[in-house]
């Protein structure tokens, strides 16, 4: 009876270990590409350098260092989703075990109602049998009480009887 309950119990108490999220790891990474862009960006390599303008190869590395951070921002939303997932199926799972411990709560709740009126109607059955066999004994008592006047009476009349019997014939 107390399994399921107890069972419960133990399952809410230490919420499941989570894998290490790669989120850290992920952001560092970007870091690292920010930098590269940022360094990638400051490059002026024109020909004879001449110009300040920026070569067609320094512009090509300003695009593949963004495009790196891109991809480094598409893998950090990803995880975000998961991570977001995760947080919604452990909530619905907290949800429903709550609600299973409601609803267990609820029917032990009603077990225990049931039998304490159980009991508060045996004992109401108890104190009325007792009742009625105080009122019996006392009916008994009345009775045993009168059949010992009665036999009382009847032997003072015998030995009155005997007494006039003798007395009359003499």
């Amino acid at each position: 009876m107390l399994g399921p309950l107890w069972a419960t119990a133990q399952a809410t108490q230490a919420p499941p270990v989570a894998p290490a999220s790669p989120l850290p790891r992920l952001l560092a990474e970007r870091q690292v590409l920010t930098r590269r862009y940022a360094a990638a960006r400051a490059q002026r390599n024109s020909l004879f350098g001449l110009s300040d303008k920026p070569s067609k190869k320094d512009l090509q590395a300003v695009v593949d260092a963004l495009q790196g951070i891109v991809n480094k921002d598409e893998q950090i939303v990803a995880v975000l989703n998961q991570t977001a997932q995760a947080a919604q199926n452990t909530a619905a799972t907290l949800q429903s075990t709550s609600r299973d411990d409601r609803n267990v709560t609820a029917d032990r709740l009603a077990e225990i109602q049931n039998q304490q009126l159980n009991v508060q109607e045996r004992e109401r059955r108890a104190r009325a049998r007792q009742l009625t066999l105080e009122d019996d004994l006392d009916a008994a008592q009345q009775a045993r009480q009168r059949r010992d006047w009665t036999i009382l009476g009847l032997g003072l009349a015998c030995v009155g009887l005997f007494a006039w019997g003798r007395r009359r014939g003499r």
